[in-house]
């Protein structure tokens, strides 16, 4: 009976092993979660950053974010209450059109041109390109819709087509004075 551990000894022990693998649990659990946060925090920088416009719209046509870069292009404030997408793109019905499309599809939609007209009349050529969004099973989540505003590139190439006109106009009047 003297080899025998008091009951009480082996009690403390079981606590005091229980007590370190919660506080490591504990541990591991602040340090899972300060990396998520961090990681949130670095996309939601990212998306912050983006010179082109990134939409991510629900399979329910709600709109879960919209970066401030898109909101510019589109001509829209940051006070926009409503997160319906039809709302939020009431003045780019193209962009709209084009999301639906592939979230009927769940096909994505590549590299189009669309024009559409903002609140103050403004003509704006976007090139849009419509992904499906799928979820970790693969299931459908909705749509991502990256879009850059190539109104620059429009205005060049018409002023291109109206120099090259005249150029041709050009020859055409010093044929017929020859």
């Amino acid at each position: 009976l003297a080899n025998r551990k008091p009951e009480g000894a082996e009690t403390a022990f079981m606590a005091a092993a229980m007590e370190e693998a919660v506080q490591r649990l504990r541990a591991q659990e602040l340090a899972m979660q300060e990396r998520a946060e961090a990681s949130e925090h670095l996309s939601e920088e990212i998306i912050a950053s983006m010179s082109s416009g990134l939409l991510v719209v629900s399979e329910d046509r709600h709109v879960r974010t919209l970066n401030p870069a898109g909101r510019v292009m589109l001509g829209l404030s940051d006070d926009s209450s409503s997160s319906a997408m039809d709302d939020v793109l009431q003045t780019a019905a193209p962009l709209a059109a084009a999301i639906d499309e592939c979230l009927e599809t769940k096909r994505p939609v590549l590299r189009r041109t669309l024009q559409t007209q903002l609140r103050g009349g403004a003509t704006v050529h976007l090139g849009v390109t419509v992904s499906p969004l799928r979820g970790p099973q693969g299931h459908e989540q909705g749509a991502i819709c990256l879009f850059t505003d190539l109104s620059d590139v429009v205005d060049l190439e018409e002023q291109l087509r109206l120099k090259d006109s005249l150029a041709r106009l050009g020859e055409l009047t010093a044929g017929i004075a020859h």
